[in-house]
């Protein structure tokens, strides 16, 4: 038998996972892909190990009070007697197909990050926000993560909470100046509008988030698909939202008075507002296909990492600008 297969079975193992041990069809479709048509022998002897539960077995320690020959051997028999003997095969090809897998499973083969792909996962749920901020990790971050969690539980999951996340990130960014003016804590609301149109604006902004999460949630598609443009849109205008208010704040400060900054902020931020969607708009077509292929690849660009930091910072900025008193410092300085 080759060495070769052997060889290719462990980097996929490095690549990808115990999945593997799990999930027979994806085991053998890699091993296809990765192989070709001319070890159709091996890859059958290898997929059937995982259907048969040898190869997640092997995982395991040996049983107590058992050698490791002992239980390779047992390995060996159980194999022989389900799936092969029937074909009349030879007892040679099951040796070969236990000792294959334990090779690719060696500890050296699985790094820390890769055991741990499987381990304990906590289903998403679209009632917790920490998880949209998971998700976002997975697939700006560690899309390997994302892929494991797909083989276990499925894309449902991932698509409900993937759509409240694009919903989070399209009007939360919204909501933080308009609560913060509501509270008293950022700009003043023009002298002839109502008291309180700042909170009234952020129930609206509130219940818009609520219809588009909802709403979002009713319709069907694949989170590398129209879930992968709305994140990417959120993250690009979240970025330049942030810069842009922060402008629109200084530009109002400058031309007028303090009575009129409310009025001046306002017209300005819609101005802003809408560069900063055009912007991120054009930018999340562009760079859609790159985060598609990451994704693909399981290996996410150092362009991709940096603008999930520079999401988390603007975050962090915007929250300081508008509820710390970051526009006051700006306003002295």
């Amino acid at each position: 038998m080759s060495n070769f297969i052997r060889q290719q079975l462990s980097e996929l193992v490095n690549q990808h996972g115990k999945i593997l041990t799990e999930d027979a069809e994806y085991c053998e479709s890699l091993l296809h892909e990765n192989c070709g048509d001319e070890y159709k022998l091996e890859i059958f002897l290898l997929s059937n190990a995982v259907k048969e539960g040898i190869a997640k077995t092997l995982l395991e320690p040996p049983p107590q009070n058992t050698t490791q020959t002992a239980w390779l051997n047992d390995l060996i028999q159980k194999f022989y007697d389900n799936s092969l003997e029937f074909l009349h095969l030879d007892k040679q090809l099951a040796k070969w197909a236990v000792e294959t897998w334990l090779f690719a499973l060696r500890p050296a083969h699985l790094s820390s990050e890769q055991t741990s792909l499987n381990q304990n996962f906590k289903r998403l749920s679209e009632w917790n926000p920490i998880d949209y901020i998971i998700l976002l990790w997975w697939i700006l971050v560690k899309p390997k993560q994302l892929q494991a969690y797909r083989k276990r539980f499925g894309e449902l999951d991932e698509n409900r909470v993937g759509k409240w996340l694009v919903s989070s990130l399209t009007w939360w960014p919204l909501l933080i100046p308009i609560l913060a003016s509501g509270l008293g804590l950022f700009l003043p609301a023009p002298e002839e509008w109502p008291p309180n149109v700042y909170i009234l604006f952020s129930i609206l902004i509130i219940g818009c988030w609520l219809v588009t999460g909802w709403l979002g949630n009713i319709g069907e598609g694949s989170i590398m698909g129209n879930i992968t443009f709305g994140v990417i849109f959120g993250m690009i205008f979240g970025v330049i939202y942030v810069v842009s208010i922060v402008a629109a704040f200084l530009l109002a400060n400058q031309i007028s008075n303090h009575s009129s900054l409310g009025l001046a902020y306002i017209i300005a931020y819609i101005v802003a507002f809408y560069i900063a969607y055009v912007i991120a708009i054009i930018v999340a077509h562009a760079v859609k296909h790159t985060i598609t292929n990451d994704f693909i690849n399981g290996t996410p660009s150092s362009l991709v990492r940096l603008a999930f930091m520079l999401l988390f910072i603007a975050y962090l900025f915007l929250f300081w600008f508008c509820f710390l008193g970051g526009e006051r410092l700006l306003m002295n300085g």
